[in-house]
């Protein structure tokens, strides 16, 4: 028995080395992404950015002066702030801001559109009163990047490119804020490389474009079945239509998202992010178990020959270190290398902690409110 688990652990191993190296080739093959084309002012479209907001107080100031701040016409900007019902003072902080600020607008949300629900009831509504082509859309606890909108806008052609998502990364001090850090930019890596290679996931919804006309196409968040990934569920749609995607790597399209505060808010984002994969092609749950069942794996070749378990674990923290820095390294960010072993502890944790909490039966909750998925 030990000898068949010994065997099959080191399949696993072998197929993470493997995904690690893949992910690797993915990022140092193919150079950082350059628009299609350098627009001047008067060759850049009008775009309206999309937000929605709910129990924001603590970060939706620090978002729309990021915005405020992009270096991007103020005529050609529309933007859009769905306040959710939010019980804090997020309504207050958006009109204080937006007072002297007429590209702002604020929209208080009190009904729901068809089969939408939260963030994607916000999103949907705020698209009907959007009045530009192309919507910007990011969410209310991020810091966009000053050029975000100029080069985001450039990487739309004519061959039915519909979505364009740069990356985001949580920047913050602290041990937890750079945990979190080294944690995103590890995923953005992993989703950006696949991409690369054909494999494509989704597109970030905090840092991501889409075409009006492309997103009227699904028929809206309002006609697609609710799902708790929103973000990922157009994506889908919009693929499934024949339109194209493009997940890009650019210093000026990063994002900057505040960190998860709790533990157990945490539990929660895993939680509603596994929910949401639940519908991605079979082959992204294949890569998600064997990242699930490396702990596992490694623990059973350690009983049998642990010398081999050394190896194989030195092998996984270079790769993982090495993937870390080279994307730290492309998109000209401050380099976590101090950080990267306590990052293998903190992985670990939130790894089983998250295979835990999922089966536990309890509602998830996301921005105080529970669904039942």
């Amino acid at each position: 028995m030990m000898e068949t688990l010994f065997h099959l652990s080191l399949l696993l191993l072998a197929l993470y080395i493997i995904i690690q190296l893949m992910s690797i080739s993915g990022l140092v093959f193919f150079k950082n992404d350059k628009p299609l084309k350098q627009l001047t002012d008067e060759g850049l479209p009008n775009i309206s950015i999309l937000i929605a907001a709910r129990n924001e107080e603590q970060n939706i100031v620090n978002c729309l002066q990021s915005i405020s701040e992009l270096n991007y016409p103020v005529n050609k900007i529309q933007v859009l702030v769905g306040n959710d019902h939010s019980d804090d003072n997020t309504q207050k902080c958006i009109e204080d801001f937006i007072i002297d600020k007429p590209q702002f607008e604020l929209i208080n949300i009190n009904e729901t559109l068809g089969k939408a629900r939260g963030k994607a009831n916000v999103l949907a509504q705020l698209a009907h009163q959007a009045k530009s082509d192309l919507f910007l859309i990011t969410d209310a606890d991020i810091r966009v990047h000053k050029n975000w909108a100029h080069e985001i806008v450039q990487y739309f052609d004519e061959q039915k490119t519909a979505i364009v998502s740069g990356i985001t990364i949580v920047e913050e001090e602290g041990t937890m804020g750079r945990m979190q850090e080294i944690d995103w930019m590890y995923f953005m890596g992993l989703l950006k490389s696949f991409a690369n290679l054909g494999l494509n996931c989704t597109a970030v919804g905090n840092n991501m474009a889409i075409t009006k006309s492309a997103y009227f196409d699904t028929g809206g968040y309002e006609n697609m079945d609710f799902s708790v990934t929103e973000d990922y569920k157009l994506y889908k749609e919009v693929r499934k239509r024949g339109w194209k995607t493009k997940n890009i790597l650019n210093e000026n399209v990063i994002n900057k998202s505040a960190a998860i505060k709790s533990f157990y808010q945490m539990m929660h984002q895993r939680k509603r992010w596994l929910m949401g994969a639940r519908e991605l092609p079979f082959y992204w749950w294949i890569l998600f178990s064997i990242f699930g069942m490396f702990a596992p794996a490694i623990i059973i070749v350690f009983i049998v020959n642990y010398k081999l378990a050394i190896i194989i674990y030195f092998i996984k923290l270079t790769l993982q270190s090495l993937s870390v820095y080279m994307l730290q390294s492309k998109m000209n960010v401050r380099k976590t290398i101090d950080y990267l072993m306590t990052y293998e502890l903190y992985s670990v944790v939130v790894s089983i902690a998250t295979q835990i909490f999922f089966f536990i039966p309890m509602k998830l909750q996301w921005k105080k409110r529970k669904y039942s998925i």
